[in-house]
């Protein structure tokens, strides 16, 4: 196997690993949560932006803690994503110096140089 072709199965498997924590990410809750102090009783609101208006939605204390740590894995999510990201740009660079390539363009050339 070639180097073009290790290159761009690399390639390939960086963009599927990217669209899987992009979806990841898409099924976790965005924002923090907030502890307001009300007439002597603590409520728990998860709080997140819209444009540059904060959203609010009330969290029982029961699901407080599933509520953090999902909050908590989507960051994680993300910070994966940042960094598979960055790999995915250099991977990038060493198949194609002129433009960015899509998926199909890959596959494309993945399978003409196998047929070499």
């Amino acid at each position: 196997m070639n180097k073009q072709v290790r290159q761009l199965e690399l390639l390939l498997e960086l963009m599927n690993e990217r669209d899987q924590i992009e979806e990841n990410i898409k099924a976790l809750p965005v924002g923090y949560i907030s502890v307001k102090q009300i007439s002597g009783h603590t409520y728990y609101y998860r709080q997140w932006r819209e444009g540059k208006q904060i959203i609010s939605s009330y969290v029982p204390e029961a699901f407080l803690n599933a509520t953090k740590r999902k909050i908590a894995a989507r960051k994680e999510q993300e910070s994966l994503l940042r960094a598979v990201k960055a790999e995915l740009k250099k991977a990038m660079r060493k198949v194609s110096k002129e433009k960015v390539l899509e998926r199909e363009e890959v596959e494309r050339l993945l399978e003409e140089e196998k047929n070499k």
